[in-house]
């Protein structure tokens, strides 16, 4: 029952195989039957073949459409025959060799890439569809919270596909971008963590229970509020006339020295007497290199990120009673110690490497006292009005 000739035939028991040509291509597709194949089977094959050839001949034929369990449905459309994992990894190995990233970006984007991947790896370019990727980022969960992943996640993972998908179609792989006129929202980004500088008394007792190389670079943090990944990167040559150069950065996926990530971090700070006593003291341990200022006393090389700065300042820690803030703190301890004093808010605001003193007024106005019995008087005595009242 049933010929090759029709290009209509019996499969199996449950089955009956059509067979055409297609872009010169001998196909095959089994088309399954409610029991065993009758002569009703065949005819409604043969019509399918027929309809086929008409939409061959026509140009309307598709493929996925027809066949849309088929194993094959994409072997003929643009990108069927290319996995998005190899050319993912094609299009970010080129896109690493071109770019001028620094390696923190780097290092971020290649997990981006990882994870996508490991979800979207196994499918065809032509089966990369805005419901398909929808579907990705609403099972994609926060690993710390186990919330949906904020809209800032979301929009460093799109950083990396719109460029992506963008090459196919400019590669002919795609007739147009997938992810072209989605819209996906996550959560909100979790806020920044809470501003907690350490009182005077608590500074003085970190410093007490540390000594040598240690209690030089913490001594010199609390006085200066550089970020660590600046401050683990400092050179003698960088101290000039009482003051120190911030123009590097060394972070935890550094391969070496990376430039700073804007133009007011570059600056001059003005070294305080005990952030220049620390200094003179740790000439002692590194001087003779004229290289790095600071240390890590474990190992006597430069600190390879401000990683290990931190497990050494845990460390510090574990020997007091004081309540654990990371290292970043010092820096927020520096601000609020100098605004808190009275100190130029222009200058303050400098020596952070801030964009501008807006940004130093909405992270540490409730800092700023204003319960000095003098303050103010300056501009009244020089502005005080003389004139006299006419009777």
């Amino acid at each position: 029952m049933g010929n090759k000739r029709t290009g209509v035939s019996i499969a199996s028991e449950s089955s009956i195989l059509l067979t055409f040509t297609y872009q010169e291509q001998r196909c095959w597709e089994r088309v399954k039957t409610r029991g065993k194949p009758t002569s009703a089977d065949l005819n409604a094959g043969k019509e399918t073949i027929k309809d086929i050839k008409t939409a061959i001949r026509n140009g309307s034929f598709d493929y996925a459409s027809t066949f849309p369990d088929s194993e094959h449905r994409h072997k003929f459309a643009l990108g069927g025959s290319t996995k998005f994992k190899p050319f993912l990894n094609r299009w970010h190995k080129e896109h690493v060799e071109e770019s001028d990233l620094q390696d923190a970006t780097k290092n971020t984007n290649s997990g981006i890439v990882k994870r996508l991947n490991e979800n979207l790896g196994k499918y065809y370019l032509s089966e990369i569809t805005p419901d398909l990727i929808q579907k990705f980022f609403k099972k994609k969960t926060n690993p710390i919270t186990g919330k949906k992943i904020s809209t800032k996640t979301i929009n460093n993972y799109l950083s990396i596909l719109r460029p992506a998908l963008q090459n196919a179609v400019n590669n002919k792989l795609l007739k147009e971008s997938p992810i072209e006129n989605i819209t996906i929202k996550g959560s909100k980004s979790i806020a920044k963590e809470s501003i907690e500088p350490f009182s005077y008394t608590e500074m003085n007792t970190c410093l007490s229970n540390c000594s040598g190389q240690l209690h030089n670079i913490f001594k010199f943090h609390f006085w200066t509020g550089l970020r660590p990944s600046e401050l683990i990167e400092l050179k003698y040559s960088d101290i000039e006339n009482g003051k120190v150069f911030i123009s590097r950065k060394r972070t935890a996926d550094s391969k070496g020295p990376e430039s700073l990530k804007t133009s007011s971090s570059y600056r001059s700070i003005k070294l305080l007497p005990d952030a220049l006593a620390a200094i003179e003291d740790q000439k002692q341990y590194t001087f003779k290199l004229q290289q790095h200022i600071f240390h890590n006393p474990n190992t006597n090389e430069i600190w390879s990120s401000p990683k290990i700065y931190r497990e050494a300042w845990i460390r510090i820690f574990k020997k007091t009673d004081i309540t654990y803030r990371y290292p970043y703190q010092i820096r927020h301890t520096f601000a609020t110690m100098m605004l808190g004093a009275g100190e130029n808010l222009m200058w303050v605001s400098y020596s952070m490497g801030h964009k501008s003193t807006k940004e130093t007024l909405d992270t540490y106005a409730r800092w700023i006292t204003d319960d000095e019995s003098n303050e103010g008087m300056k501009a009244a005595e020089k502005y005080k009005f003389n004139a006299k009242i006419k009777d």
